[in-house]
């Protein structure tokens, strides 16, 4: 992709130091929306506690976001090249601040929801405009480096957001995590506009609106049928949400510029890959949803202590993410994915045997199995599935990828979410009021004589999503193993 500079600034990109501080203040903004789900996973109980939420409203809280996101970068690339990538970012960036300030102050469920809808959509101009400024400012031979340190600074800072957070979380009310956000927000706005050329590509065509709207309302149809829906219900959602998509798939084999070619689907390595990289985060966005409210609310740890905990988890995803391209080209793309779902599914399988017994040994060791395991396929899947884009989806191509991988992770908080809810109203007395039978987080105290069951079905109901998670990424890998590949390269990599 390239850009062209904005003409108030002819010497943006003539100053090594000046583009490079911008590269930094881009990286930040990719971070703090990266971090987000896992910050707001360990406030999320006490927002529960202090909003009334129900299950369902923190499935919303988190999976509501990752949908938003998901589908707005089918649009922001259109909007980006006609209005510029640096507006469009700045707009996104601020929209993000102004959500976590109403985020931080929401009188109740509904209006949390939305400011978490308004965070989503902001968040979803980051990594367009990252990658369409950062091509701007860097001449060709230079590009490479600068998205590959960019992504160093971004893996290498992730695992201290939680512990920041969570330090904070122990000192001060729910919503300083998001005026956190917000004067994040507030800083690096004036900074893009400063630092960074208007880069737009040029308009190209308009956007497929009528496509984008079908496949939004099959993600929030399908995010539905595993959420609020109940019993029949969800049966008409799952039938609601697969006419959608077949519309969806039709309107893309009538649209004369489709989002994606659905000839692709008809290509294996395009599919296996686009399961890959959706199934992990399936997974790991689950984890994230579930393992902070156990920890919290049946374990009683502090919001410091499970921060501290999921360190490992991030920073083996980061180490991955830094050792994928020499694991690639000792095993290849497929050992390389295989390995990494294999590690992966053994992390989530250690965890799902957790009892409210267990030492914190356990889970350090398997949640560094897992960062490790969900750090290793996504590089290598990902060059995959751009490899196997067709012609008339190169442009649009990269969207569709990343929105079905936050579709994946908003599945895998309302399926994860569903099983440990089943498992909690199964175990639940008659005796239990309308409070404790929303969340785990309003048992409380033990005035009704039924916390000990509470728990008990509430931890049976994660070790059972973890279980569950375990199968479908070890299932994956068997399916890599058996896939025959129609091409190979040599030096084991695809897409380049």
């Amino acid at each position: 992709m390239t850009g062209v500079a904005d003409p108030a600034n002819p010497d943006i990109t003539a100053t090594g130091l000046r583009r490079w501080t911008a590269l930094v203040v881009l990286s930040v903004c990719v971070l703090v929306p990266f971090m987000d789900v896992t910050m707001i996973s360990i406030d999320l109980p006490e927002i529960t506690r202090a909003l009334a939420l129900t299950w369902v409203d923190a499935q919303w809280a988190i999976g509501g976001y990752l949908l938003v996101c998901g589908v707005g970068m089918l649009v922001v690339p259109a909007i980006g090249g006609r209005w510029g990538y640096r507006r469009t970012l700045v707009a996104g960036m601020a929209l993000f601040g102004v959500g976590a300030v109403v985020a931080a102050w929401a009188p109740g469920a509904g209006v949390f929801i939305a400011a978490r809808v308004a965070m989503g959509l902001g968040a979803a101009t980051v990594l367009p405009a990252w990658v369409s400024i950062t091509a701007a400012m860097f001449p060709a031979e230079e590009r490479k480096r600068a998205y590959a340190v960019s992504a160093a600074f971004v893996s290498a800072a992730t695992p201290f957001g939680p512990v920041a957070g969570g330090a904070l979380l122990d000192n001060a009310w729910y919503g300083s995590l998001f005026l956190l956000d917000a004067v994040v927000a507030v800083l690096v706005v004036p900074l893009i506009g400063w630092l960074t050329p208007e880069t737009r590509p040029g308009a190209g065509r308009r956007p497929d609106l009528i496509g984008i709207g079908l496949a939004a309302c099959a993600a929030v149809v399908l995010f539905c049928a595993f959420t609020a829906a109940q019993g029949a219900q969800v049966a008409v959602c799952l039938v609601a949400a697969a006419i959608l998509l077949a519309g969806f798939l039709l309107r893309q084999r009538m649209a004369a510029d489709p989002l994606i070619d659905p000839a692709v689907l008809r290509r294996p390595r395009f599919v296996w890959s686009q399961l890959t990289i959706s199934m992990v985060n399936f997974a790991w966005t689950g984890l994230l949803f579930l393992l902070p409210t156990y920890f919290l609310v049946i374990r009683g740890a502090s919001a410091l202590g499970v921060a501290l905990l999921l360190v490992p988890l991030a920073a083996m995803a980061s180490v991955a993410s830094v050792i994928t391209e020499r694991v690639t080209r000792r095993l290849g793309v497929r050992g390389t994915v295989i390995t990494g779902l294999l590690l992966f599914a053994a992390g989530l399988a250690a965890l799902s045997l957790l009892t409210q017994e267990s030492g914190y040994g356990l889970y350090v060791l398997a949640l560094a199995l897992a960062g490790l395991g969900a750090g290793l396929p996504q590089a290598p899947a990902l060059a995959t599935a751009m490899g196997e884009l067709p012609e008339r989806s190169a442009a649009n191509g990269p969207g569709v990828i990343n929105a079905l991988r936050h579709l994946g992770g908003a599945l895998g908080v309302a399926i994860g979410g569903l099983a440990v809810a089943t498992a909690y109203a199964g175990g639940l007395p008659g005796t239990a009021g309308v409070a404790a039978r929303s969340s785990v987080v309003h048992v409380g105290d033990d005035t009704g004589g039924f916390r000990a069951s509470a728990y008990a079905a509430f931890t049976e109901g994660v070790s059972m999503s973890l279980r569950g998670g375990a199968v479908l990424l070890a299932a994956l890998a068997v399916l890599a193993m058996i896939l025959r590949e129609r091409t190979r390269h040599r030096d084991g990599t695809t897409g380049e």
